[in-house]
C-alpha cells in the first residue's frame, strides 16, 4: 500500500530542511520551494476560504503574512460552523455565488458536491504535484469518480486511548484485539468499582459518529455496508456477527459505559477525561483534550495504540479528512490554487504541529507521511503520530457515495435505537437494507 520506506519517508523530511525546534517560526521565503510562481504575479489578489473553525485553521491564519510576502495574495477565513457548514457549500454553490474560492467539506459529502467543485488533476499535473505525499487513504477520500477534487489538509485516523496508569495496576498491556478489549476490561472494572472499561457512542444526531466505528466491526468480520453493485450487505450473517459484537460490549459484556447509549462523540471522550471511563476509540484530536484543560488527566496517564481488531481478523481501522477544493464558481481559480499549494506544505504543517506555544491554536494533525513519521512532531505528543501512520496503512473510507447522507441517517437511527432497546439485531437490520435500498432505487 505505502511505496516508501519508512527510513526513505525521514530522510525526506529532514532533507526538506523542515524547521527545527518549536513555536511558530519563519518558514523558506522562496516562491519556488513550495512550488509557488514567482514574481507575484497574484498580487493583489483576495482568496477567500470557507473552513469551520479549527485550531489548525487558526494557527495558519496567524502564518499568512508568509504567503502574502511570497505571493501578494490576501486570504480571508469565512468561518462557518461545522454542523451548518454542508447546508452552506450547497446554497453557495446553487446560486452561484463566487463568494468563497477554497471550501473544505467532510469526505463523505464529496460525491454529491461534485458538481460545485473543479478537479484538481489538471493543476497536479502541471505543477509536478505529488500526491503521493499524503496518507494514501486521505487522497482516496478525495477521489470521486476516479478523479481528485481537493488536497487532504485536514485527516483524521482512529486511535485506542487508554489510561496507562490503570493498565499498569492490574499488569495489562493495551489491548490488541476486542476479545482482549473485553477481558481487559473486566478486570479494570473488578480493580476499579464505578469506573466503565471503554466509552462507545452508540446516539446520533452527531453527524452520523456512532457508525464510525461501527464500519470496523463489519470489516472486521469480513461484511460492510454496500456491494459493488449499491445492494445493502451489513445485515447478512457476518455483518449481523459484526453488529451484534459492536453492541455487545454494552450489552453481553457491560464493559461499555451505560451512558453511551446515549454517549456522541464529545461525551465519550470527555467521560475518559472525567476518569469514569478508562478508554475510547476516537479520532486523534482527542488528544489534547485528554491531556489538558479541563480533563483530570495528564500526558503520562494517557495512551493510544492501533484500533482493535478481531483475534482471527486483519488489523483494520477507519481514515477520513476534509479536503480543500476550488470552487467551481471561484473567479480567482489560479490564484486560490496557489493558496491550496502552500495550505498543503509540509513545512507548514509540521510548524503548526510543534508549535504549541498558544492554546488558541495548538494542534497535533498532520496528514503527509514524512511529518506523521518526523521525528520533532512525534515528540510533541510522545510518539502518537507514528502510531497514526502505523494505524493508517490498513485504514479505509466510509462509503464515498451521493446518497450517503440518506443512507447514513438509516444506519444512524438504526444503530442508535438496537444500543437503546437491546432488541435482536437481524430483524432491524434487514428493516435497515430495505429503507437504504429504496434510497438507492430513488436516486438512480
Amino acid at each position: 500500500m505505502d511505496s516508501f520506506s519508512r527510513r526513505t519517508l525521514l530522510g525526506t523530511a529532514l532533507a526538506a530542511g523542515l524547521p527545527l525546534g518549536r513555536g511558530a517560526r519563519a518558514q523558506p521565503t522562496d516562491p519556488a520551494h513550495f512550488g509557488l510562481k514567482p514574481g507575484k504575479p497574484f498580487a493583489g489578489t483576495e482568496v477567500t476560504i470557507m473552513l469551520p473553525n479549527a485550531a489548525q485553521y487558526r494557527a495558519q491564519r496567524k502564518r499568512l503574512g508568509q504567503l502574502e510576502a511570497m505571493t501578494g495574495i490576501k486570504v480571508t477565513h469565512g468561518y462557518v460552523p461545522y454542523g451548518q457548514l454542508l447546508d452552506k457549500i450547497t446554497t453557495e454553490a446553487v446560486s452561484g455565488s463566487s463568494a468563497y474560492d477554497l471550501i473544505t467539506y467532510q469526505d463523505t459529502w464529496g460525491a454529491s458536491l461534485v458538481p460545485y467543485m473543479d478537479p484538481v488533476e489538471p493543476l497536479l499535473a502541471r505543477d509536478g504535484f505529488n500526491v503521493d505525499r499524503f496518507a494514501d487513504v486521505f487522497v482516496k477520500a478525495s477521489t470521486y469518480d476516479g478523479k481528485i477534487y481537493g488536497l487532504p489538509i485536514r485527516g483524521q485516523p482512529q486511535l485506542l486511548f487508554y489510561r496507562k496508569d490503570l493498565l499498569a495496576e492490574i499488569g495489562a498491556q493495551p489491548p490488541k484485539t476486542w476479545e482482549e478489549v473485553v477481558s481487559v476490561g473486566n478486570a479494570l472494572q473488578a480493580k476499579n468499582p464505578g469506573m466503565s472499561a471503554i466509552a462507545m457512542d452508540y446516539g446520533k444526531g452527531n453527524g452520523f459518529q456512532n457508525l464510525f466505528l461501527w464500519s470496523n466491526f463489519l470489516w472486521g468480520r469480513g461484511s460492510d455496508m454496500i456491494d459493488a453493485e449499491r445492494r445493502p450487505i451489513f445485515n447478512t450473517e457476518a455483518g449481523v456477527r459484526g453488529t451484534e459484537d459492536y453492541l455487545g460490549l454494552l450489552h453481553r459484556h457491560k464493559v461499555a459505559n451505560p451512558s453511551s447509549v446515549q454517549f456522541i462523540e464529545g461525551d465519550k471522550v470527555n467521560s475518559m477525561a472525567q476518569g469514569n471511563s478508562a478508554m475510547t476509540v476516537v479520532w486523534w484530536w482527542a488528544w489534547p483534550v485528554l491531556t489538558g484543560g479541563r480533563s483530570k488527566l495528564t500526558a503520562e496517564q494517557v495512551g493510544f495504540a492501533p484500533v482493535p481488531h478481531f483475534q482471527d481478523g486483519p488489523p483494520i481501522s477507519i481514515g477520513q479528512c476534509m479536503p480543500f477544493s476550488i470552487s467551481k464558481n471561484s473567479r480567482k481559480k489560479d490564484a486560490a490554487w496557489e493558496v491550496l499549494k502552500w495550505m498543503a506544505s509540509p513545512e507548514l504543517e509540521v510548524d503548526i504541529a510543534t508549535d504549541q506555544s498558544d492554546p488558541d491554536t495548538k494542534e497535533i494533525i498532520v496528514t503527509q507521511k514524512t511529518s506523521l513519521l518526523d521525528p520533532r512532531v512525534n515528540a510533541v505528543t510522545g510518539g502518537l503520530q507514528k502510531v497514526a501512520y502505523d494505524s493508517l496503512l490498513n485504514a479505509r473510507t466510509m462509503p464515498l457515495l451521493r446518497e450517503w447522507p440518506q443512507m447514513a441517517t438509516v444506519l444512524e437511527n438504526t444503530i442508535s435505537e438496537l444500543a437503546a432497546s437491546g432488541k435482536p439485531v437481524k430483524p432491524a437490520l434487514d428493516d435497515a437494507a430495505a429503507q437504504v435500498t429504496r434510497v438507492m432505487r430513488r436516486s438512480r
